[in-house]
């Protein structure tokens, strides 16, 4: 998944030269590293591209590490199994944040089929807030392509990592909303932009993940979705 989702976010980046991409090898033993030289030199001139290969896999935690080496006013998180991005995402992160001053925390809307949900919540966890053309779904939100602005994280960096052991029963996506929170700032959903996150046990047998994702989901203590994707091994 990670070879098609970096290459598909550089391509939807409008303005590259204001823009800075920031990747964290989670110490893998497989070809990551060797990929992610790939990538970085096939992309280079183009974008600034920095990749940070850990000693230890250190999980969710790595977002510490990125979200305090990022330059740009806007940051925005992606996970490895997004696979289609809206065109023009730095810009609808811009405008967004522009427009809807009173939210913190913003994730693109996500594709929904017959294999996924995009691992969005249910309609009735939303309220539509909408100014001029434009509308934000006030609730929980998830952390596959989420934005914040960097001078709102500052308020809260000190907390979130500090205080904070993230895994996949405890999210980095669940406190942001919550630290956000304390501060006075909403979360929701950027309404019909949607990108497509790959995520659930279908994607994960057709990439050949249900090794990685069972023992990921097993680490973090979360028994229900281990027996729901070794349902599919």
């Amino acid at each position: 998944m990670l070879s098609i989702a970096i290459d598909e976010l550089v391509d939807v980046i409008v303005d590259k030269k204001n823009s800075e991409i920031l990747i964290y090898n989670n110490a893998s033993t497989d070809n990551t590293e060797s990929l992610l030289n790939e990538f970085k030199a096939k992309h280079e001139g183009e974008i600034n591209i920095k990749v940070i290969n850990g000693k230890q896999n250190i999980g969710l935690n790595a977002y510490k590490k990125l979200f305090n080496l990022a330059a740009g006013k806007i940051i925005v998180e992606v996970d490895d199994d997004v696979l289609a991005y809206p065109h023009g995402i730095d810009n609808i992160f811009k405008d967004y944040f522009k427009t809807f001053k009173k939210f913190g925390y913003l994730a693109l809307d996500v594709i929904q089929n017959e294999h996924t949900t995009g691992a969005k919540h249910s309609p009735e966890k939303y309220q539509d807030v909408i100014i001029g053309d434009m509308i934000v779904e006030r609730g929980p939100t998830g952390g596959w392509c989420t934005g914040f602005r960097r001078k709102d994280y500052r308020l809260i960096s000190f907390i979130f990592n500090f205080f904070g052991k993230y895994n996949f029963k405890h999210g980095e996506d669940g406190a942001l909303q919550i630290l956000f929170k304390f501060i006075g700032k909403q979360s929701g959903i950027i309404k019909g932009k949607k990108c497509f996150h790959a995520t659930g046990p279908y994607y994960s047998k057709h990439y050949n993940l249900l090794n990685r994702d069972i023992e990921k989901y097993d680490n973090s203590g979360r028994a229900d979705l281990v027996n729901k994707y070794k349902k599919y091994e």
